[in-house]
């Protein structure tokens, strides 16, 4: 998994984040690693940092709590929620695509967004899938706080903090 739980200090869950970006708040000393991976490791040329998958960030950040997910998301957080696969083909996704063209209409939400790779985006091109001949492998939904996935990593973190 690429991605890193990035908690509050008060140990509420507040998103996922790329690896890069846990990896420079630890560095920076914005954040702790809570949880790190047993056995790998993010080097430099003078750093070695375990490799982490949850992070607490150390000042707590107020955050407005919003019920609906921003109606337009953006790229890396399609990237997140679709785990960085293609959602045509399963490969490395490295590319947002509109799954209804913008020219025909679609918009830049939850719904209307998925990642893709770059073979794939440019095969469908200015097309609907079922022009292109493609298949999408789930359907694109938004990303909300009271998510089953949400409630998952939450729990996670309260027995992370159990188990200690």
């Amino acid at each position: 998994m690429t991605d890193v739980l990035l908690i509050n200090a008060s140990y509420q869950v507040l998103s996922r984040i790329d690896w890069q970006r846990a990896v420079v708040l630890v560095v920076t000393g914005e954040a702790d690693t809570v949880e790190a991976h047993p056995d790998r490791l993010v080097r430099s040329q003078h750093l070695a940092v375990p490799w982490p998958t949850i992070v607490r960030l150390r000042a707590y950040r107020h955050l407005l709590y919003r019920t609906v997910p921003s109606a337009r998301p953006s790229a890396a957080q399609i990237k997140l929620r679709d785990g960085r696969t293609c959602a045509y083909c399963g490969g490395h996704g490295d590319t947002v695509d509109h799954v209804v063209p913008r020219s025909r209409g679609g918009s830049n939400a939850w719904d209307n967004l998925v990642c893709a790779c770059r073979p794939c985006n440019n095969r469908k091109a200015d097309r609907t899938p079922v022009e292109a001949g493609m298949r999408l492998r789930w359907a694109p939904r938004p990303v909300e706080p009271g998510s089953a996935q949400h409630l998952a990593d939450q729990q996670r973190v309260w027995d992370l903090l159990a188990a200690s």
